[in-house]
């Protein structure tokens, strides 16, 4: 009796155990991705020659209590509280004057574009490093984030390479003035006709689109893969995503200052945080909204790069290949060639055809891929119905608000994969439902692979991770700790590499009523896609399914 008794007992406690793992097995994935999009609180004791946010924030406060538009007067004190605030670090500045047309104005006319440099001399330069980022503002609007943020980081970086040993590179401050307006008057000035631009080796361009969020990687230019070697070596709170730079490649690249560099071929990254953009180009962009932990993020990464960068030989040339890359738990950041999208795919395609091949079940996978596409499809299509009638009833919204919506929208893809699952697949059994499933996994990081290589890790892994699963699985179907650790691999890759990319997706989809022209709410069917096919992936890979619906059992439990 004694005996049964300590049976029954342990076979409860494994029974705990196979429930709760799984559970704990999420969160800890869903931690490890949420941890990538949360920016580190600025500490509290700061060494001279680190950055501090809060002396960076002293300079927006400066600069930041009205609208600095091209040729108005906030314009001009904002520009010399900049010119003081050098003065005091030690350097000289310099004033490159253009005079363009009255882009704001009714009666036409022209207005004074003013940009303001300052170089701080290296030891041996070989090129310089520059720091830029554009006072003048939208109308209207005081542009706290965008982007006297970018003020107050360079002035403070600037302050800490003063008190710390000086790089081996010069190093530029370029605060350029007409950034707001199409023609990017004050770059584009400085790069046709400033005797300092040809000797740029490399740029970092400073934005924010919103009023927090994580310091991302925004775009990249020149060599690219080299440019993101540089960022992962030397940040100390890395973000970065190769799908938001092919994003960025898709669209024409961002409408920034960058772009005045990027198209001529100089080196260099673009840092932005963008969460809360409602607030972008509107009287909201006010000191008060602007997050300390953000510009935290962007002012030790900026300071940190320019560090690295500054003590390299920018003389030298580089090999241009892309490079795919994204960033686990905001501790290091994993990349490879991008000229390895494809054989990963190819390698992926070869791996399911084995499970299919044991499954022996294509009519059925088929099956299965077709109602995996109707539920996604169904999902995207209400989030931008539901998200077009919402963000014109809820146009300044903020962050804390957006993510009630956001949840909605996750429970609204749970919804329709349950509806889906429950009329379309009683009769599909496991293995060749979660082979459909993964059929149009891999067939998306295909195309994406030939298409844009640096989304196609956010397809490929998965893909991977479930066909090696599924191959174990028949082999080894009925045994639970198999299919348990299994469960955990799929699930923890999908949540790792799919959760920055639905926040991300989802915050370029917020609408931006002080620049329309700026908002995609479309881009809402992309994070809506994103949570129905993770849903539907970790469904077929549950831990808990009957040991009848598997097929191809090759083991004894």
């Amino acid at each position: 009796m004694t005996r049964i008794v300590r049976s029954l007992g342990a076979a409860a406690l494994r029974h705990r155990v196979l429930v709760l793992l799984p559970l704990v097995g999420l969160l800890v994935a869903a931690a490890v991705a949420v941890v990538a999009l949360m920016s580190p609180a600025p500490p509290v004791a700061v060494p001279a020659e680190e950055f501090s946010a809060a002396r960076a924030f002293e300079h927006i406060l400066a600069i930041a209590q009205e609208p600095r538009p091209i040729g108005s007067p906030g314009n001009r004190r904002a520009r010399a509280s900049i010119v003081e605030r050098l003065h005091l670090l030690g350097l000289e500045a310099e004033l490159q004057t253009t005079r363009v047309r009255n882009y704001y104005g009714t009666s036409g006319g022209s207005v004074e574009v003013v940009s303001v440099m300052a170089r701080i001399p290296g030891t041996a330069s070989t090129k310089a490093v520059a720091l830029m980022g554009h006072y003048d503002t939208f109308p209207g609007a005081p542009g706290a984030n965008d982007d006297a943020s970018a003020v107050g980081i360079m002035l403070e970086t600037a302050r800490a390479l003063l008190a710390g040993p000086r790089p081996r590179n010069d190093v530029i401050l370029l605060f350029t003035d007409g950034e707001e307006p199409a023609p990017r008057f004050g770059s584009s000035a400085f790069v046709a006709g400033h005797l300092w631009a040809a000797g740029i080796g490399f740029l970092i361009n400073l934005e924010a689109l919103g009023a927090g969020g994580p310091s991302l990687l925004a775009e990249a230019s020149g060599p690219q893969g080299w440019a993101v070697d540089q960022y992962a070596a030397a940040v100390p709170y890395p973000a970065a995503f190769s799908f938001v730079t092919a994003t960025a490649e898709l669209i024409g690249g961002s409408n920034s200052d960058f772009a005045t560099f990027r198209d001529r071929g100089i080196p260099g990254v673009e840092l932005a945080y963008l969460h809360g953009s409602p607030i972008y180009h509107t009287s909201a962009d006010a000191p008060e909204r602007v997050s300390l932990r953000s510009l935290h993020q962007q002012g030790a990464n900026t300071l940190a790069l320019t560090r690295r960068v500054g003590n390299l030989d920018l003389g030298r040339s580089h090999d241009d290949s892309g490079s795919i890359f994204f960033t686990v738990a905001r501790l290091f950041v994993i990349r490879y060639p991008a000229s390895w999208a494809l054989p990963i795919a190819l390698l992926t395609g070869v791996v399911l055809a084995i499970a299919g091949w044991r499954e022996r079940a294509w009519l059925r996978a088929l099956q299965s891929s077709g109602a995996m596409l109707v539920t996604v499809v169904v999902a995207a299509v209400a989030a931008v119905g539901i998200w077009i009638g919402l963000t014109g009833w809820r146009s300044a919204m903020g962050i804390a608000e957006s993510y009630v919506y956001l949840a909605g929208f996750i429970l609204l893809g749970v919804g329709v994969v349950a509806a889906v699952a429950r009329l379309a697949r009683r009769q599909i059994p496991a293995g060749p439902d979660a082979l459909g499933v993964l059929l149009v996994w891999w067939l998306l990081g295909l195309l994406v692979a030939l298409w844009a290589p640096g989304m196609s890790y956010l397809f490929a892994w998965p893909a991977l991770a479930g066909g090696l699963v599924l191959v174990c699985r028949s082999l080894c179907g009925t045994r639970r700790w198999p299919k348990l650790a299994g469960w955990i691999v799929v699930a923890g890759t999908t949540l790792v590499l799919l959760v920055p990319a639905v926040d991300i997706f989802y915050q370029l989809a917020q609408p931006r009523h002080g620049n329309p022209d700026s908002q995609v709410l479309p881009f809402v069917a992309i994070p809506v896609l994103l949570i129905g096919m993770s849903m539907e992936l970790l469904r077929v890979f549950r831990v808990m399914r009957s040991a009848r619906t598997d097929h191809g059992n090759r083991c004894v439990s």
